[in-house]
């Protein structure tokens, strides 16, 4: 009798493949579907495949007018290139893990959790 898997690792997923899409440079922000990012890890070109980053804590830019508090839930505004509260028409990206005040700033942010 054989028994068959019902799933293979295949690995971690902290850092997995991308294929571009448009130019990256090391450090873009990039949006995989409606529910989470990911950082780009090296720089490719448009059908280049590439490594981004699903986990750690990043510091990236937020949007000013925004007040934020440490575990609040924050949105990738792909257009405006900054992080927001605001979801509509936004990527879900992650948890503030450090606080902003509603100035022109950064924020420390836990992807996808």
């Amino acid at each position: 009798m054989s028994v068959q898997k019902q799933a293979i690792e295949k690995y971690d997923g902290r850092v997995i493949p991308y294929t571009c899409a448009k130019e990256v440079t090391v450090g873009d922000v990039i949006p995989l579907g409606v529910s989470m990012i990911g950082i780009a890890v090296n720089s490719g070109l448009i059908g280049e495949e590439i490594s981004v980053e699903l986990e750690t804590v990043w510091t990236i830019k937020a949007k000013t007018a925004d007040v934020i508090a440490v575990g609040d839930v924050l949105y990738w505004d792909d257009e405006a290139k900054e992080l927001t509260k605001e979801d509509e028409d936004n990527v879900y990206a992650g948890r503030a893990t450090s606080s902003k005040a509603a100035v022109a700033g950064t924020v420390d942010i836990k992807l996808n959790v």
